[in-house]
This record gives C-alpha cells, structure tokens and sequence, in this order.
C-alpha cells in the first residue's frame, strides 16, 4: 500500500481500493494528554479537517456506505481511566462526524484500545488519536484544494490495491518535542492525594464546629469520618454541648487516578451512619438532655475552586432513619443547679431529610517518588 509522508501541520490521511472493489479513505486526528474533544489546532488536526471537508464535499456525504472509528490512549496511568478515555474520544469523534455530516448518523462503527507503552518518549503523541475509515460506494474524485492551502502533492490520495487491514502504524509522524535528547528514565517526586480535610460551612456557621477527614479507595470510593464538637456555655443560662461521630462511604461516578493529586471531583453516592450526645439550653425556655443516632443515605456534588483549583466546594444531602431519645430539665432561680423533671421525658423517631453541608475541602498531598513519563 502506498502511504503518504506525513508531518505536523500535514493532513493524515491516505486512500486505497479494498478487496471488494470500494474506495476507502483513512484520516488520523490526534488528542491532547486526558483530552476527550477534538482540538482542531492540536498537531496535524487543522490540515486532516481540510482534506476530509474537502473529500466529502466533491464527492458527497450520501456516497459513504459505512464509517469505522477506532480509537486509541496512550498506556500513562489507571488502565481503566485510559480505556474509558479512549471510548470517550471514539464517542466524541462518532458525534462530530455525526453533527456535521448528518447523513452518516448510524453508520458510525466505533472501537477502543489502550496502546502498549512505546520504546521513546517521541512516539508517546501518536498514540492518543482517533483514527477512521470512510468507505465509498463508488468511484471517487480527487479534491483541488484552495491555493493557499500548503499541503504536498504527496498527500493527495493516490488509488493502491490493500493489501494489509486497517491500521495506522505503519503511517510515518514525526512529532516535534522541544529538547528532546535520548537519555535514561528520570525518576521525579509527584504529588498524591492521601485524604482530604473538610468543614461543613453551614454547622460552623451556628458555631457548631466540626471536622471531616477523607480518604479515597481505588480510582472510585472513598470513606469519610466526621465530628461534630460544640462545646460552650454562657453563663448558666446558655448552652451548646455536643458531641457527634459519624462515618460515610462514598461512590463517585467520576474516576480519578489512584496515584494523581486530581480527586474528589464530580457526583458522589453513599451510606452513612451517626451518633451523637446533646445538651441544649435557652434560659428556661429550651432545656433538653439525650442523644440520638440516625443511618440513611446521601448524595452530593463537589467541583475544585481557588485560583489554582487546589480546594474544592461540595455541596450534599443525606435521608434516612434518626432515633433521638430526650430528658427535660429546669434550671433553678439561680441558675446554679438543674432540676430533671422526670415526668418530662421521651424519645422520637424520623424518617426524612437528616443532613445538609456545604463543606470546604483541603486535599492533603504527598510526593511520591516515580518514573517521569513527558508528554507533548
């Protein structure tokens, strides 16, 4: 098969005659590191869109018979987060296509793979692509570019018998990475985030200090602990005591990599249990003694905030069952002894809204020693 050279800022494309007697053209475009979207000035990507634009409007978008995408990630990191990445870029490759050619809306076949590590950092870049075939039903016209468009004459499509399957890797690119040298793997030391620390604004807002910690499990779970702790008295007519634990684990739907410092992000599912003793009082308006624990549900959202998005924001709501039993006392004249009034006592329980927190929250990062892999 005859391949055409190609380089940054050349189109990625080639064309050939399959065993059936069809006409097939190739095109390659490529993505930035953990992008999904099409940039259309990333590398060789503008000059691709020309000539594909070009091919489908001499020919026309009804002669294509079938699109195949295939789509690939580069190896760095989770292979779970990379493959997940790679169906991303064929979905969001399918739906580009899909937009601006609507005749070809279901004829989209789309593929995913994760690349084997290379053998030089150059070629780390023309592994994150998504590359597709778009077969003719019939003869075909070669397109007269505009004249201020420099692309070679080697790059117009040239009608060769295939005689090998569909495959870019024998296509030859030459990336461009400032000051590459070969030299032997580094070893740098990165930032992981270990567990997180959280307030809820709202609790603090009536002085009722609390604490969270957070740690994430795996690329999607984590587990927080919380406490909640106001303790203060104004003089014998006021008071605010308690003392709550409590424990949630928690699913998120967004991935993150286990060994990076980008985490709690997105939507989050979880169960959480609590307890807590209590003492309230308000002059003798107010004056109860007990405790309570409550198990349910919750839900939330967080997203990074701050001028370099280090903090994050989450906002949350939990539901479940809450048991609270409860003893009523009277403080005296002086206010210098409380009185149980014994007759004066129960419990209640609930089933509704339980909790709701806007909670700020500080990743805490440590660097870890490991292989330094350089992208373009």
């Amino acid at each position: 098969m005859l391949l055409a050279v190609s380089y940054i800022g050349k189109a990625q494309t080639r064309s050939s005659i399959l065993p059936d007697g069809s006409y097939a053209y190739d095109f390659q475009v490529f993505f930035p590191v953990d992008q999904k979207n099409l940039s259309a000035d990333y590398l060789s990507n503008a000059r691709t869109l020309e000539v594909l634009d070009s091919v489908l409007t001499v020919n026309g978008t009804f002669a294509v018979d079938s699109v195949k995408m295939v789509a690939q990630s580069s190896p760095e990191g989770s292979y779970q987060i990379n493959i997940s990445l790679a169906r991303e870029r064929a979905e969001s490759m399918r739906q580009y296509l899909s937009a601006k050619y609507p005749s070809m809306e279901g004829i989209i076949t789309t593929e995913a793979s994760v690349a084997p590590w290379p053998k030089t950092r150059e070629e780390l870049a023309r592994l994150r692509y998504a590359a597709f075939r778009l077969v003719f039903t019939y003869d075909i016209t070669i397109p007269q570019l505009p004249l201020d468009v420099e692309i070679d004459e080697s790059l117009y499509p040239r009608i060769t018998v295939a005689d090998e399957p569909f495959t870019f890797e024998d296509t030859p690119i030459v990336v461009s990475i400032p000051d590459y040298r070969a030299k032997k793997a580094k070893y740098v030391k990165a930032p992981v985030t270990i567990a997180a620390l959280k307030t809820n604004l709202l609790y603090d807002a009536v002085t009722a200090l609390n604490a969270e910690i957070e740690i994430p499990i795996g690329s999607r779970l984590s587990l927080m602990v919380e406490d909640v702790f106001p303790w203060w008295e104004w003089g014998n007519k006021y008071c605010l005591e308690m003392w709550e634990m409590g424990a949630e684990a928690r699913y998120w739907f967004s991935a993150w990599d286990p060994m990076g410092a980008d985490k709690f992000k997105g939507f989050f599912a979880g169960a959480y249990g609590m307890s807590a003793r209590y003492d309230f009082q308000w002059d003798t308006a107010l004056n109860y003694q007990g405790k309570y624990w409550s198990a349910g549900l919750s839900g939330g959202w967080c997203t990074p905030i701050g001028k370099n998005k280090k903090a994050r924001l989450e906002l949350s709501i939990a539901a479940g069952y809450l048991y609270a039993d409860w003893q009523h006392y009277q403080p005296t004249d002086s206010y210098n002894k409380l009185i149980r009034d014994k007759l004066n006592a129960g419990y209640v329980t609930y089933w509704g809204p339980t909790k709701a927190k806007v909670s700020l929250i500080i990743p805490l990062n440590v660097n870890v020693r490991r292989k330094e892999v350089r992208n373009d």
